[in-house]
């Protein structure tokens, strides 16, 4: 059999995970030789996707032994990762790491880092993050809107989701769920029927 070079490899390991064989996609990871960042993204992707945040943490820790730069999106799973697991220590240090690769100011980056905070419970500093953009797309606006509907904030939400729409964003699915279930707090159905029309 011939040799497997990287790329071989990234495609048999995204075969794995495309049918949700992550333990085969493992071994192959782990006979690598050579690894790139997309080898890397791929299973820390994964990893996240499927919920195994504990294990895509590690391999984030190990990627970075391994002397591999991260990039927006080994970042933006690690810092899902971290939310999933409520983990905010490990999210500071991810943030930290994010200022020193140079993506403090990427939207996706920073978007993820926002969700990881409001995740966390650490939502003053989740604003924060969101506040300080320059610029704003969907996933940011429905991060600050989840973050005050978390609070328990249900007029901010709806400040938030005007703002949204003043700003020219359309708002979605994820913003509907969570400004609808904000006006049932709220209990002013004629608001929440003004926003499903």
């Amino acid at each position: 059999m011939p040799l497997k070079n990287i790329m071989s490899c990234n495609i048999l390991i995204n075969g794995y995970l495309q049918i949700g064989d992550l333990d085969s996609a493992r071994q192959v990871f782990d006979e690598m030789t050579d690894r790139n960042i997309a080898t890397w993204n791929a299973m820390l992707a994964s990893f996240i996707q499927f919920e195994h945040n504990e294990e895509g943490l590690r391999l984030f820790r190990e990627m970075r032994e391994w002397e591999f730069m991260p990039d927006e999106y080994a970042l933006g799973s690690v810092l899902r990762g971290c939310a999933g697991l409520r983990a905010l220590f490990a999210g500071m240090q991810v943030h930290g790491n994010l200022i020193k690769c140079g993506f403090e100011v990427n939207l996706v980056v920073r978007s993820s880092l926002a969700h990881m905070y409001m995740k966390c419970g650490s939502l003053e500093e989740g604003e924060k993050v969101i506040k300080s953009m320059p610029i704003r797309n969907v996933v940011a606006w429905n991060t600050l809107i989840a973050g005050k509907a978390q609070k328990g904030c249900p007029e901010n939400v709806l400040v938030q989701y005007n703002m949204m729409k003043l700003s020219g964003f359309r708002p979605d699915k994820i913003t509907f769920v969570n400004v609808i279930s904000s006006c049932s707090d709220l209990a002013t159905l004629g608001r929440g029927q003004q926003i499903h029309a």
